[in-house]
């Protein structure tokens, strides 16, 4: 089983959490933490090192796929 990285998991949940508040209410407080927990996730990714290790990068969600997954969830606004 793989090593859990506390921070990336924390990145990932502060990015759904500001996400869904976003898509509840959207006001330039929740797009504000949207976008400093997209870049906190970016940054969360980003491999530390450029060694053979990539292969392993593509198996964890990015913040796209997060995206993708909760517009699925959720109803399309009208």
């Amino acid at each position: 089983m793989g090593k859990t990285n506390t921070w990336l998991d924390a990145a990932r949940m502060a990015y759904r959490e500001a996400l869904e508040s976003a898509r509840a209410s959207p006001t330039a407080e929740a797009w504000g933490k949207l976008l400093a927990a997209g870049k906190a996730l970016s940054s969360a990714e980003e491999p530390k090192s450029r060694g053979g290790r990539r292969s392993r990068r593509a198996a964890m969600p990015t913040s796209r796929d997060l995206e993708e997954d909760a517009s699925r969830e959720s109803p399309e606004l009208e």
